[in-house]
């Protein structure tokens, strides 16, 4: 991914949130509603084991996000995988551009799964980081919570309601934590 593209995502995320009034950290329950207010369903259902969650276009113009009931993860894992399917649904399903969405056919994503990436599975990882975890709101919190040099990035991950992984791979991604 470009650093423009990941500039590109970032901006689309913030602005979503600040027009959603979402506030950190999100919950579940925030992002399920939010889900509901852009004219969405989600449901639990069975999936293949390696799929995470699947979004799909129906023919009556709105959409279904369904996330795998079959696997056990966390509270922080179902958000990050519930962000990832939003993205898809603003970056890839022309959802922002009413025309475009009218007039497009019926869209299923790649099947987020945590193996085999493509473009547009990087494309709403970016998002669903985001979307989560604000760039300058990440860089404050991080910088709030180093001291001597060392990050204490349990306490980021606290703070934004994410994952240790999905607390540092943002850091990394902006360039603020080491690889």
């Amino acid at each position: 991914m470009t650093n423009n593209r990941r500039k590109q995502i970032n901006e689309l995320a913030e602005t979503i949130r600040a027009e959603a009034g979402l506030i950190t950290p999100l919950t579940l329950e925030q992002l399920q509603n939010f889900v509901y207010e852009l004219g969405g369903t989600l449901e639990y259902s069975e999936l293949d084991e390696d799929t995470d969650a699947i979004i799909v276009r129906n023919n009556n113009n709105n959409f279904n996000i369904r996330l795998n009931n079959l696997n056990n993860v966390s509270e922080e894992r179902k958000k990050f995988t519930l962000c990832h399917e939003l993205g898809h649904l603003f970056l890839h399903m022309n959802y922002l551009d009413e025309d475009a969405w009218n007039d497009s056919d019926n869209y299923e994503d790649t099947a987020y799964a945590r193996n085999g990436y493509s473009e547009e599975e990087y494309d709403a990882h970016e998002f669903a980081a985001a979307l989560l975890m604000p760039k300058e709101e990440y860089k404050d919190i991080v910088k709030n919570n180093t001291e001597n040099g060392i990050c204490n990035i349990y306490q980021v991950s606290i703070y934004f309601g994410v994952s240790l992984e999905a607390a540092t791979n943002r850091g990394k991604w902006l360039g603020i934590l080491k690889w």
